[in-house]
């Protein structure tokens, strides 16, 4: 779906591409906390195996091997000065998810003192060299992380004079003398202390007082080691599942935990988007309680996130790749209740987005204001079948250019008698290894039933986590920045704040199919203010419309309970809703009522755990075809896919067979891990023309048995005849 802009401007100038999600113009006169004459001056300590920083209201305590973010304090706390961090499951405390503690070298250092800058900020850095070989040792369990990471790591702590909260960024580096190699799934993220925090905050739907830990140790496992039903506490029978608290990254730029106790909040603000992976529309994990024994309040930051349709990070031999990713903001407000505590921390995020980027990061590839540019256009949409169609919510972006598409093999077809568990990458199931078989918690549960456990190969290694391979999009990156912006309902558009480099420019929009891809790229310059001009977005048609289900917005929220699909089991909901399955009259039917955001197969088991197979499930599409519209050619079923674990669609026109259709595609796990949007993906299936007729038609599209999450979660279908097609 490629076009061509209009006039196309190239000036010279190349670095590293990039990502970020920015509003079209900073909020006005938002600026950073102001620091009072009175605020004590920071102070950096060296106790010889950590770091500690303090500056009044925070103490932060750095290992220096690590890197973690081992306590974090208050006065200001009900008890002065109770630990945040949370030592009880998971990877404790804060912590970045590839550590620098087992590199070949690794030198910590104060890289700002306070005594330099009159006590106005400090920094210390824990920085591990790779010298060509993996900084994880031997076993290496981040997702697509197969053969360890072959790359230096820097991680740095920064805390300034009267600010309540503390920066932290990662510099990630691949020299031009290493082999090649790649980065897994990545992010910042924090344990913290469950006798503190009790209430999450992630948008305005889920703000709440949550399940307490000992909660989640008597839940009955259900079919995820990150979901159980609850047994006890005020939320008893409700399933509780981690993912239920996953969003869109662009739309929540602070959230976190906070105290009804303690009056503390602790929330990650995310100044600019342009350092997180898989652009505007990219949904990720959040916050929840970790899915180990003893369920520590979680907060996670992920910059290379896989759980919707996975990102990718390598690197070939002798390349030489940086990236900074950060600084972001870790914000601890104190003295109010947690929901003013939250609307706190969005403030915040305004004034931190507003002084991005920050002029106090030195000594790394990171772009100071005066070097950013500026870019601004306008997009204009011609369709000559859809000519009163707006720009609704129109996004615009600037990212590395996309590469080629790889062939797909096609899945292979499986009979009905021999359904397939659901398709979940890249959760695997929990192993339990010899020393923990029968140990059991003292409420007779097994231990460590919900934390992930690496199976041992023959070796007696864990095997990497490995993803097939995929070309780099704006969808898939997470190796380049990418900067964004929401255009306004007449096309046009500002992007700020631009990194130079060389970009692709892309647009969606709600409404439209598809997205405008340019054909030429755009080559960014310093401190350059650069209109694009009006640019031509005329989206592809392979024929007439005859029809559409849905939206196209990238989404199945317009369908029966896409505004309410945050509760685990909804595949499994479905064969409740839809007894005799999907009956969609064209022009009669309502989509929010009549069309459920999940084809999948039809539950027959009905366990309390979920562990249910299903029927083969039809959806049945009525139709009248005009007499003027022509039945030669080729029709063409469009299908603009949201998320995918179905292997195959068996489609019917008219009573005839013309499936499977077997090239789905799509993010794989939106559906079992409770979302509406994933890797969008469109794909289409062409058919004889001649079996359609004038006057009344019937499509079905089957999804055949199998585990009740292994289906389709559509974002539109779209018929189109061509005539002229052969």
């Amino acid at each position: 779906m490629q076009n061509k802009y209009t006039p196309i401007l190239l000036v010279a100038f190349a670095v590293f591409s990039s990502f970020v999600m920015m509003k079209p113009k900073p909020v006005a006169k938002a600026k950073a906390r102001t620091v009072a004459p009175a605020d004590p001056p920071v102070t950096v300590t060296d106790n010889g195996p950590t770091y500690t920083l303090s500056n009044g209201y925070l103490t932060v305590v750095v290992n220096k091997r690590t890197g973690d973010l081992t306590s974090l304090k208050t006065p200001k706390t009900l008890t002065p000065n109770i630990e945040l961090m949370g030592y009880v499951s998971g990877h404790h405390a804060g912590y970045w998810e590839q550590s620098p503690a087992l590199a070949a070298r690794e030198v910590a250092s104060i890289s700002i003192n306070p005594a330099d800058v009159g006590g106005a900020r400090g920094e210390v850095s824990v920085k591990g060299y790779s010298d060509g070989k993996s900084i994880l040792g031997a076993n290496p369990t981040a997702a697509g992380q197969g053969g360890g990471l072959i790359a230096d790591l820097e991680i740095r702590y920064t805390l300034e004079r009267g600010a309540h909260g503390v920066y932290t960024y990662a510099i990630f580096t691949h020299q031009d003398t290493y082999p090649a190699g790649s980065v897994g799934e990545s992010r910042f993220g924090f344990k913290l202390a469950a006798n503190v925090f009790d209430w999450m905050s992630i948008d305005e739907k889920r703000n709440a007082l949550m399940p307490t830990g000992k909660d989640w140790d008597e839940g009955d496992d259900l079919n995820m080691k990150e979901a159980r039903r609850l047994t006890t506490g005020i939320y008893k029978g409700r399933a509780e599942h981690k993912y239920d608290y996953s969003a869109k990254q662009s739309e929540i730029p602070a959230f976190g935990w906070s105290s009804t106790k303690q009056k503390v909040g602790l929330y990650i603000i995310n100044p600019s988007f342009e350092y997180l992976s898989s652009g505007p529309n990219h949904f990720e994990l959040t916050g929840h309680l970790d899915d180990g024994d003893g369920g520590d309040p979680t907060l996670l930051n992920y910059w290379r996130g896989t759980h919707y349709g996975g990102s990718q990070l390598n690197f070939a031999a002798n390349e030489p790749w940086t990236k900074v990713v950060g600084p972001m903001f870790i914000y601890v407000p104190t003295g109010k209740d947690p929901k003013a505590l939250f609307a706190d921390a969005k403030n915040t995020a305004k004034a931190q987005q507003a002084a991005w980027p920050y002029a106090w990061v030195k000594g790394v590839d990171y772009t100071p204001a005066a070097q950013r540019a500026t870019v601004k256009g306008r997009i204009e949409l011609t369709d000559s079948q859809a000519p009163t169609v707006k720009l609704a919510n129109l996004l615009v972006g600037l990212a590395f250019p996309d590469e080629p598409e790889l062939p797909r093999a096609p899945r292979p077809v499986r009979a009905e008698a021999a359904p397939v568990a659901a398709v979940v990458e890249p959760t695997p199931a929990p192993a339990t290894p010899a020393d923990t078989a029968g140990r059991l918690l003292p409420n007779g549960k097994r231990a460590n039933r919900g934390t992930y456990l690496p199976p041992r190969s023959a070796n007696g290694r864990p095997p990497g986590f490995n993803f097939q391979p995929q070309p780099v999009n704006w969808q898939t990156d997470a190796k380049h920045y990418e900067f964004w912006a929401k255009g306004a309902s007449d096309g046009t558009f500002t992007i700020p704040n631009v990194r130079p480099g060389t970009y692709q420019l892309h647009a969606v929009a709600d409404g439209v199919l598809g997205a405008y891809d340019a054909t030429a790229t755009i080559i960014v310059k310093p401190g350059q203010k650069l209109d694009l001009g009006t640019i031509q977005w005329k989206p592809v048609h392979f024929g007439k419309q005859i029809w559409q289900i849905g939206t196209p917005n990238r989404s199945a929220r317009e369908f029966y309970k896409g505004d309410d699909h945050w509760h685990w089991g909804m595949y499994i909901e479905y064969a409740k809703f839809f007894p005799n399955d999907v009956n969609f009259t064209i022009g009669k039917s309502d989509p929010a009522k009549d069309w459920y955001i999940y084809h999948v197969p039809h539950d027959t088991d009905f366990k309390p755990d979920g562990k249910d197979q299903g029927r083969a499930t039809p959806w049945t599409i009525n139709f009248t075809m005009a007499k003027d519209v022509p039945v030669s050619g080729k029709a063409i079923l469009r299908f603009g896919i949201a998320g995918s674990g179905a292997r195959s669609l068996g489609i019917t026109v008219n009573g005839n067979d013309v499936g499977p259709f077997t090239d789905i595609g799509g993010g794989g796990a939106s559906m079992i891990r409770d979302g509406v949007e994933g890797t969008w993906v469109e794909r289409d299936f062409k058919f004889d023309a001649a079996l359609l007729k004038a006057g009344q038609n019937t499509i079905v599209l089957t999804v055949p048995a199998g585990g009740v999450a292994n289906g389709i979660c559509y974002d539109v279908i779209r018929l189109e005849v061509d005539p002229n097609a052969n």
